[in-house]
């Protein structure tokens, strides 16, 4: 009887400690739920089905999606309801309101800003473009929006939270305009190097065929290793200090590079990844939960580190 009291006073405290950490930050919206939204290029229209949330808000206050113009006129949004995620007091989802479909129109060529608001504070803000393009082949006339924004510059390694052993994995986003002129259906293979080394590439190659931005999620990356290759892990990329660039090549040729640093033993990441990071709207969150992902029977946590394409 005292060893279960002992322990149910140690799963309060233990709640305690996270609502009050969870209370000391402002909400703020985990960054790749608001990239990776599905996007219409046919009507340059988005769908809101699932924004991730990082430290919920606790009071009432109504939630909503919007897309504005720089200038702070809305063009189109989505009211939100709030779901908590079980066994992370730190996270939730919003989802659209019941009864609202999620979807969002802006069909225009511009500049732009998503956003998510609590009552009237703007929690998080992703600023973009949508440009109209016209195919000129006669035979197949076409016309699709494309986008412009973060999608071009940020990536990020992710790996399941305090276990030593687990794979680290690289997510990207690619677009087949970054690809050199004539160039079709390659063969994309990743390449990161350690102080100019290499000591990691991905095991197979991804054909990216979308003219918008296309989101390559958790891919694993292979060390040449003997007596036998075996997955990346992070303490590969942190056991020397120095510069660690992703290289992304299409057909051995590379195309983009992501560029940071290892200092003190630790993978440096964004100024924006900071939690008292101002304005806070920008804020990053460094972690986030998967909900996609259910290989230990439950949705896991992952430390992310955010890394940007270097000029």
């Amino acid at each position: 009887m005292k060893k279960t009291i002992f322990t149910a006073c140690i799963l309060i405290a233990a709640s305690v400690a996270v609502a009050a950490q969870v209370g000391t930050n402002r909400p703020a919206i985990e960054y790749d739920s608001l990239m990776n939204m599905r996007f219409y290029e046919e009507t340059g229209g988005f769908l809101v089905e699932g924004l991730e949330v990082v430290f919920p808000p606790g009071g009432a206050s109504p939630a909503t999606f919007v897309i504005t113009k720089p200038n702070g006129e809305v063009v189109s949004s989505v009211p939100l309801r709030f779901e908590p995620l079980e066994k992370f007091p730190a996270f939730g989802v919003f989802r659209p309101a019941a009864g609202n479909p999620g979807n969002v129109r802006v069909a225009q060529s511009g500049d732009f800003v998503m956003a998510v608001r609590l009552g009237n504070e703007t929690i998080t803000t992703l600023p973009f473009s949508l440009k109209l393009e016209t195919s000129s082949d006669p035979f197949n006339p076409s016309k699709k929006y494309v986008r412009d924004g973060p999608w071009s510059d940020l990536a990020f390694f992710s790996v399941i939270t305090d276990d030593a052993s687990a794979m680290l994995h690289f997510n990207y986003w690619l677009s087949t305009r970054e690809l050199p002129a004539g160039l079709k259906q390659p063969k994309v293979t990743l390449h990161l190097l350690a102080n100019g080394k290499e000591i990691a590439a991905s095991r197979a190659p991804v054909v990216p065929d979308t003219l918008d931005w296309y989101f390559y999620e958790r891919k694993e990356l292979i060390v040449q290793a003997t007596p036998k290759q075996r997955w990346l892990a992070l303490s590969d990329l942190t056991k020397q200090d120095g510069e660690i660039v992703m290289v992304v090549k299409a057909n051995g040729q590379p195309i983009k590079s992501y560029k940071t640093r290892v200092a003190g033993g630790r993978l440096q990441t964004l100024e924006r990844n900071r939690l008292d990071i101002e304005p806070r709207t920008a804020f990053i969150s460094p972690r986030y939960v998967d909900l996609t992902d259910r290989s230990r029977s439950d949705f896991t946590m992952r430390d992310m580190y955010w890394i940007k394409k270097s000029p």
